[in-house]
């Protein structure tokens, strides 16, 4: 039944989350580091390779850096904690931190704004 699809397969996913999303910075200073704790679980089916982008961008978009990157594999239903530590560049008074898993088109951000802005 299910080759012919009778019967509901399951749904395929990544989630991706702050580790510790009540103790994300608020403020940054150019060039002093930071560190970025996230948590990606498998629910794929599979098991999967995830490659991950830290970027920072400007207020208006119309500025980028990627300030961290690197790659690991999860197995189906694993878990994995990375604590990456980058340093912000000036970008401007406010900007965003995200974290992209390319790979599965899954992200999240956070808004910090330069200390003295």
């Amino acid at each position: 039944m299910r080759s012919w699809k009778l019967l509901p397969e399951p749904e395929k996913l990544t989630e991706l989350y702050f580790t510790n999303p009540n103790s994300l910075p608020t403020k940054y200073t150019p060039g002093q580091p930071q560190t970025v704790g996230f948590t990606v679980h498998n629910l794929e089916y599979a098991t999967t390779d995830y490659k991950y982008k830290i970027i920072e961008t400007s207020q208006d978009g119309s500025q980028s850096q990627t300030l961290a990157s690197g790659s690991f594999g999860l197995l189906q239903n694993g878990y994995k904690k990375e604590a990456v530590n980058i340093s912000t560049v000036d970008l401007g008074s406010h900007v965003k931190l995200e974290v992209d898993l390319e790979n599965v088109n899954e992200s999240i951000d956070y808004l910090l704004q330069r200390e003295g802005a």
